[in-house]
């Protein structure tokens, strides 16, 4: 409708600069007179208080008015409908909602709001994140724009596009699209714009992985093979798997599961998790340790904790608080939150 009414005001546009030329070289009119004239004959109008004497000027007339009224009839159809449909709204919503898009810093891009997308974006509300997402199908936007997300309508894979969406200013990228070649190429896209985002990844082949792997992407993501795991392990160990979806999804038990990094002068440096208080007197749990790649599980008290470690930690929000406040009567330190490749909340204890 926008490109629409953009061609039909440069054709009004037109009709009035050639009406007004017209009529000035045949009836050698001032430029405010043929300018009301030519108006008054595509308005149909026509007061009758200017006369023509020329045939030439009668000719070019009968020709404006051919070609003039049926182009003013079109534009101003063209604006009924704008007005009545509410896209005048509309277009001033999209205009506010772009310039949300251009304010944004240290968000996640979503490529995609299929039926995998949807269920990101969801998550990504949930868990109160700032994203913003990449669509082209029209039915889709308009269900978007209404629960209010923050929308680009156009393709992923076009540079422009995700500069427009703040790829140098975001932290991470999760493209979802339905096919396995347009990930990739998102993935190509965003880490040549922005080589260090942290891309996430959709595969629907397995061969596809070490596609994406190779062209950027920090993680690859299979929903066919995380749905099959679910499914087998819910028949298998029922109470398991509700019990961890309950800790995960429930949002009125408040658990959390954070990623806490060790900075340079932690407090924690150094002692083992049992001279560093965490469980005796928070009762966060450590569920493991990354450290250079390589990942401890279920960690021992004599486990000691070394600068750089990424500590996995489950608890309530009450206790990851308390956890802060025993790393702050130990000795200085500084918190600053950010979001890392997997989505998780991380912490940085400095």
């Amino acid at each position: 409708m926008d490109k629409r009414m953009g061609l039909a005001f440069l054709a009004l546009l037109v009709t009035l600069i050639l009406g007004t030329a017209g009529i000035m070289l045949t009836e050698h009119f001032s430029f405010a007179q043929a300018f009301y004239l030519t108006v008054q004959t595509i308005t149909t109008v026509g007061y009758g208080d200017i006369e023509v004497h020329t045939e030439a000027g009668h000719t070019f007339l009968v020709f404006l008015m051919m070609g003039g009224v049926g182009v003013m009839l079109y534009f101003a159809g063209l604006m009924m409908a704008f007005l009545v449909e509410g896209q005048l709204a509309g277009v001033y919503g999209r205009r506010k909602m772009n310039k949300k898009i251009e304010q944004l810093k240290e968000h996640i891009i979503v490529c995609g709001a299929g039926r995998v997308g949807r269920q990101v974006l969801n998550r990504l509300r949930k868990e109160g994140a700032t994203f913003v997402v990449i669509e082209q199908q029209e039915d889709l936007i308009t269900e978007l724009i209404e629960e209010g997300f923050l929308v680009i309508h156009s393709d992923a894979t076009q540079d422009e596009t995700l500069k427009k969406a703040g790829i140098d200013k975001a932290k991470g990228l999760i493209t979802a699209l339905p096919e396995d070649s347009l990930n990739v190429f998102v993935t190509l896209t965003a880490k040549g714009l922005n080589p260090g985002i942290q891309v996430v990844a959709r595969m629907d082949k397995l061969e596809s992985e070490k596609k994406l792997l190779r062209a950027g992407a920090d993680k690859v993501i299979s929903p066919a093979v995380l749905g099959g795991w679910r499914m087998a392990m819910s028949i298998l160990k029922p109470i398991s798997v509700e019990y961890l979806e309950t800790v995960i999804h429930d949002h009125n038990i408040e658990m959390e599961m954070v990623e806490l990094r060790v900075d340079d002068g932690s407090c924690l440096v150094g002692k083992t998790l049992s001279t560093s208080g965490i469980k005796q007197q928070t009762g966060a749990m450590i569920l493991a340790i990354l450290r250079n790649n390589q990942v401890i599980s279920n960690p021992g008290a004599e486990e000691e904790i070394w600068q750089g470690d990424l500590l996995i930690v489950l608890g309530l929000r009450e206790q990851l608080h308390r956890l802060e406040q025993v790393a702050a009567n130990i000795t200085k330190f500084s918190i600053a939150d950010k979001t890392n490749s997997s989505g998780l909340k991380e912490e940085v204890l400095g």
